[in-house]
């Protein structure tokens, strides 16, 4: 294992255990299959990438919060999950995994009136990971091993 590596999962680590006394949130990763390729939904927000994902409301479940939120992020209703309910946890986060047949569309948030994100596109694995933020790589590699042995 390089040095560098092995800095970059120690940062990793201590970013989660920094984020554990946030308020809990929810997500989805989002996959939608084009002919024999998956690709994951990637978000951006300041040249960042991001999936549908965000703070639970009272009386939520962790699975209800991230449904509401990949619509409310994404446009996207209809999600399929083909590999079970389970979920990953990246610290305050509880992150599922779903796909759908559905095309992102980012709309104004109906609370704020502000568009939460810049875009929405359907991104290789590898880009996703390269540029989504920190803390949700191992979430992102998490989905893609799942997709990628179910294959």
């Amino acid at each position: 294992m390089s040095d560098k590596y092995l800095k970059s999962l120690i940062k990793e680590v201590l970013i989660l255990e920094k984020k554990k006394d946030k308020i809990p949130g929810a997500g989805i990763v989002v996959v939608k299959k084009f002919d024999d390729e998956w690709k994951v939904l990637g978000l951006t927000l300041d040249g960042e990438y991001d999936i549908p994902k965000g703070r639970m409301e009272e009386g939520e479940d962790t699975l209800s919060a991230a449904m509401r939120e990949t619509v409310e992020e994404s446009s996207i209703s209809n999600l399929n999950f083909d590999w079970d309910l389970d979920a990953f946890s990246a610290g305050h986060v509880t992150i599922y995994l779903a796909s759908t047949t559905q095309d992102p569309e980012i709309v104004e948030n109906p609370e704020t009136g502000k568009k939460e994100h810049d875009s929405a596109e359907w991104m290789e694995w590898d880009d996703m990971i390269s540029g989504v933020y920190g803390y949700l790589k191992p979430a992102i590699l998490w989905a893609r091993e799942k997709v990628e042995s179910s294959q």
